[in-house]
């Protein structure tokens, strides 16, 4: 894990007590933090979520991103998502998307999310997280 100065934390209780700030950070935010292995399964999923969408983190973790893509969606995005996959980048950069999302009651709404990559030792993508909430409409 790195902390602000981007620097390797060393595993002490000061690593240890960092981690588990942050867990208690992302279980207490109002937005959706959510992360999906290299197959897109999710593999965290916030209470945030779980308000935002409408599924348990049980019913969530282990799903693809299908779960909460419209059905007419899903093509692009997957094709996107195999492509960053497969190069080992993305364009999505720190910019805020704006995407229809769909909830377990089957209700789209519109998205507003940032993402951020999670990469292995080597620099491979291991995981790709996003902040998600609900674009407000005037």
């Amino acid at each position: 894990m790195k902390h602000l100065s981007n620097k390797p934390l060393p595993e002490t209780v000061e690593g240890a007590q960092l981690e588990a700030h942050l867990q208690a950070l992302i279980e207490s935010v109002g937005d959706a933090v959510v992360s999906v292995d290299r197959e897109g399964r999710f593999v965290l999923w916030n209470p945030g979520a779980e308000r935002l969408f409408g599924y348990t983190d049980e019913e969530a973790l282990g799903e693809t991103l299908d779960l909460i893509i419209p059905t007419d969606s899903r093509a692009s995005h997957w094709a996107g998502f195999q492509e960053a996959m497969r190069t080992n980048q993305t364009r999505l950069g720190s910019s805020v998307i704006r995407v229809p999302m769909l909830r377990k009651d089957q209700s789209r709404f519109p998205g507003a999310l940032t993402v951020g990559i999670v990469r292995g030792a080597q620099g491979q993508i291991r995981q790709v997280g996003a902040i998600i909430r609900e674009e407000e409409t005037t």
